[in-house]
């Protein structure tokens, strides 16, 4: 069987939840199945074969213009492939008026529906108009969480048994790492040698760090030893402009610290030395960062809000995110209850097992298999409803 899977967020959205999945479900795929043959889009829009030998590129960096620069299609021109799976929400379709494979795509949210004042204008106006025709063109589509797929069945009407939940996972390097030896890298790799409470994921709205800066500033004097608040993510849009003008209006220059974009590599190290992990988003399709934090065997305080709690579950400490008082209780808690901290510890590390990329990929090889059984047909994607049903692999 042939499988083609667009391979550029791999390489162009690395420092994304998309792009770690791409990478990682990729890697997967192609370690756990020698039997079929898989050829691969790579940037800018050029078909990569899978032989003996080959090595998945990995990209170091987002491209901010991922979303313009990945509609770009590839030469389709004499190619055979039974599948071909588009892994980021469906933005750049094969073209109209060929014999095309089975389609599957996997949605990571509906964040352009659900919060689309969260979105760039430019990313807005590509979703709103290609999502829908995506949903409906594909044969299977993959949800990252049962969250996303009840957006998908509410908001766009999608049918049940069109989808399949299969998780993601936090990636093989995060691990827990002595605390002195992560402290001392933090310290000589990023300049920050206070005790830190972390926060990672950008600075979207959806993000709520506005709301988490302001009880950092109450709560500061109840915490048991001086603390940084650490908010990471490249600069510039979402709340970051006001998030560093209300940090300067109320004095916290030297506790709230933007360390700006962190490489992979230090990224471990980053979680390891932190006291604690708060993760006050208003809406994920998955969130990822919390279960690297459990796997670096830092404690875990989430908001219940969307897929945060499927993901969590009693990993961490949730609390309500439009209710301050919950989240300062939460962290106060976390921080002066050492053997509470100790058992939410402990919780986070049997959480975060549960989620695997080989599983990941062998749940969607078995989507890749049971498609595959259905004749290809004429036709582009525009317009193109469901061909089949099969059903979810997922638990």
């Amino acid at each position: 069987m042939q499988i083609g899977i667009d391979a550029r967020a791999a390489l162009w959205y690395r420092g994304s939840g998309i792009g770690t999945y791409t990478y990682q479900l990729i890697r997967e795929l192609l370690a756990a199945d020698p039997i079929n043959q898989y050829k691969l889009v790579y940037p800018p829009s050029s078909w990569v074969e899978v032989r003996d030998g080959f090595h998945l590129a990995e990209g170091k960096y987002k491209n901010r213009n991922f979303w313009r620069e990945v509609q770009l299609p590839p030469d389709w021109d004499g190619m055979e492939l039974s599948i071909y799976h588009n892994p980021h929400n469906g933005i750049g379709l094969p073209p109209i008026g060929y014999r095309r494979p089975r389609l599957v795509v996997t949605i990571h949210d509906l964040i352009p529906f659900v919060l689309p004042q969260t979105c760039s204008k430019h990313y807005l106006e590509i979703a709103l108009r290609e999502l829908p025709r995506a949903v409906e063109a594909a044969d299977y589509i993959i949800a990252v969480s049962f969250s996303t797929k009840q957006d998908l069945v509410r908001i766009l009407g999608v049918p049940e048994e069109k989808i399949a939940v299969i998780y993601e996972a936090a990636e093989p390097i995060y691990r827990p790492i002595s605390r002195e030896e992560a402290r001392q890298h933090v310290a000589d790799k990023l300049g920050i040698t206070e005790p830190y409470i972390l926060n990672v994921g950008g600075f979207s709205r959806r993000k709520n760090l506005i709301s988490l800066v302001r009880v950092f500033r109450r709560i500061r004097a109840e915490l048991p030893q001086r603390c940084q608040l650490v908010l990471v993510g490249g600069a510039g849009g979402g709340s970051y402009e006001e998030l560093s003008s209300l940090v300067v209006k109320w004095g916290l220059e030297e506790e709230v610290k933007f360390p700006g974009f962190v490489a992979q590599e230090d990224m471990p190290y980053l979680y390891s030395a932190a006291e604690l992990f708060v993760y006050p988003s208003l809406y994920e399709g998955f969130g990822l960062p919390p279960l690297e934090a459990m796997a670096c065997g830092v404690p875990v305080v989430a908001a219940a809000a969307a897929s945060i709690p499927e993901v969590v579950e009693d990993g961490g400490l949730l609390y309500n995110p439009y209710d301050e008082d919950s989240l300062a209780e939460a962290v106060v808690k976390v921080m002066t209850d050492g053997e509470f901290r100790e058992r939410l510890v402990l919780r986070g590390y049997r959480q975060k097992a549960k989620f695997s990329w080989t599983r990941a990929a062998a749940e969607t090889w078995m989507v890749y298999q049971a498609l595959a059984q259905q004749p290809q047909q004429l036709g582009g994607v525009s317009g193109h409803g469901p061909a089949s049903k099969v059903e979810s692999p997922a638990p």
